[in-house]
């Protein structure tokens, strides 16, 4: 035996043994199971349960969309299924938490688009289409034109117990983003085919929502969502120029919206600072007003439209003067302005709107405009307040939707 030869052949068995140690840890790894996309678990937008609730007719709608000035020529051709569906977001602490929303589902198509309607300021957390699906009417209506329709009830309200994130951009997004998620995986399950199209309408604070949520989903999320038109109608875009105009005043016919948004970012960004910016005995009593036991009508009730008597006057002052940056950068820091979108996009407002001022459209078409936005239109609805706009505006959008699906021009 030659043993000036054995280290040589100690050498070789050394790489030979490490060779096989690699190539079976490829092995495992290649053979790891991979996540189920119709079952993905412990993830934003996690399909819990989705439950069927009932189903209405076009007859049936009919009736309420007279009782609702619903404009002549809005048309509901399909039976919609409705379900409550459980689905998971992020809270303000980055952690899973259960939410929910209404889901509705035509019959009688082949293939549906997906479109995400986001709903107007609630306060009651049981007002929601999860609960009772004429609350989400809107929703509805949709769908019985042939989409398959969300309507996310967002945090706070439905299932959600926590305190309602109200114009927290990153936080109504999630919600909206997730609950299409949800809707995917539902599609997956159970063989309902949807086409590549994905739209977002949305009213009131519902505007705002859709619009963060297409900024969000553009910005961070290109790649598993191409939207194909969004349209935000009546939203409060501009927080801080909204904020002025308000505290300018010596009245507000709904001083519940201010509480809630102050009473909200309070929460989310643990200022305590209720006492500092409302007067007694409003500031005490915000926590309980805000608990979604109330309705906007309640809450005003127990408020006061006299803004002198509601804000604190060095508040009003220092804000107005601009020494507030705490506040106003968060407002500013939850404005869809400074940034371009990439989908077509459809500003339609009321031009009298006293509640969310037209101004808040006008402001961020100008920013989109500016920052290279593709494809940025502005609807003004003369004369129509937030109330008499707000069926018109979704029926100019559907019509808008309906003809981007049947044309052969692809965004």
């Amino acid at each position: 035996m030659n043993y000036r030869s054995t280290p040589r052949l100690l050498q070789y068995l050394l790489i030979l043994v490490l060779v096989v140690l690699v190539v079976s840890c490829e092995k495992e790894a290649v053979e790891e199971p991979e996540i189920d996309p119709c079952n993905p678990e412990g993830v934003p937008g996690e399909l819990l349960e989705a439950t069927y609730f009932m189903s209405f007719t076009p007859e049936q709608v009919q009736s309420y969309l007279s009782a609702f000035g619903a404009p002549i020529g809005l048309q509901v051709d399909y039976t919609v299924d409705i379900y409550q569906v459980a689905y998971q977001t992020l809270d303000k602490a980055g952690s899973l938490t259960n939410v929910s929303g209404a889901m509705f589902i035509p019959r009688g198509l082949d293939t549906l688009d997906l479109l995400s309607v986001q709903h107007g300021t609630i306060f009651k957390r049981d007002q929601v289409g999860s609960v009772n699906p004429l609350f989400a009417l809107d929703g509805m209506i949709t769908a019985m034109n042939g989409y398959l329709v969300v309507v996310p009830d967002y945090l706070g309200l439905g299932d959600s117990q926590v305190l309602h994130p109200y114009l927290h951009a990153e936080l109504s997004a999630n919600a909206v983003i997730d609950m299409i998620r949800a809707a995917r995986i539902y599609a997956c399950q159970n063989e309902v085919a949807l086409t590549e199209r994905l739209f977002l309408a949305g009213y009131s604070e519902g505007g705002y929502v859709t619009l963060v949520s297409q900024m969000i989903m553009e910005t961070e999320y290109a790649e598993e969502f191409q939207l194909t038109a969004v349209a935000p109608m009546a939203g409060p875009h501009d927080l801080v120029g909204s904020t002025r105009n308000l505290l300018k005043r010596e009245s507000y016919a709904n001083p519940a919206y201010l509480v809630y948004l102050v009473g909200a970012y309070n929460d989310i960004y643990e200022w305590d600072q209720l006492a500092d910016i409302f007067q007694e005995p409003y500031a005490t009593n915000i926590p309980a007003l805000l608990g979604g036991s109330l309705n906007a009508s309640e809450i005003n009730a127990r408020l006061t439209t006299d803004l002198d008597s509601l804000f604190k006057p060095e508040f009003r002052t220092s804000f107005l003067a601009g020494q507030e940056e705490l506040i106003e950068g968060a407002l500013r820091e939850n404005s869809p302005l400074d940034w371009g979108p990439i989908a077509p996009v459809r500003l339609i407002h009321g031009t009298a709107d006293s509640t969310v001022f037209y101004e808040n459209s006008v402001t961020v078409y100008q920013s989109m405009i500016s920052n290279g936005g593709l494809s940025v239109d502005l609807i003004p609805l003369f004369g129509a307040d937030h109330g008499t706009a707000a069926f018109p505006a979704y029926y100019f959008a559907i019509q808008w939707f309906d003809s981007l699906r049947t044309s052969s021009q692809v965004f």
